[in-house]
């Protein structure tokens, strides 16, 4: 897998064209001006950048480019959770989970589908 790291600005961009896509830079920028108040400007660049960095792909439109996600919500999903194991645990899941156990972050609900994974998982080792 491939390494990939999205900044807030990347994800927002993704999640819209994850919503619907593909889109013009102006349906990106109207979809996100309110939530975002980036100028027409901003997007521009913003998405410009990211699809130079290969996270959008661009299709020749009628009047405009069209902008798609180049990576799918799972991808970016697994691939910024090794990160922050990385970043934050260095690499340890059981490190992870045992800081949010003592942080009292899991509910009954988190346990009970954890255990469920957790036995899965085993059965497949």
């Amino acid at each position: 897998m491939r390494e990939i790291s999205l900044n807030s600005s990347e994800r927002t961009i993704l999640e819209c064209l994850w919503e619907n896509s593909p889109r013009t830079m102006i349906e990106i920028w109207h979809a996100l001006e309110a939530k975002t108040g980036w100028t027409k400007s901003t997007a521009n660049t913003l998405i410009g950048r990211m699809a130079a960095k290969g996270l959008l792909t661009v299709e020749e439109g009628r009047k405009a480019k069209l902008y798609s996600p180049a990576i799918l919500r799972e991808e970016a999903a697994v691939a910024e959770t090794q990160s922050l194991l990385r970043r934050a645990y260095n690499g340890s899941l059981s490190l992870m989970l045992s800081t949010l156990v003592k942080s009292e972050a899991l509910s009954r609900e988190d346990i009970s589908e954890l255990q469920k994974i957790l036995e899965k998982a085993e059965k497949s080792v």
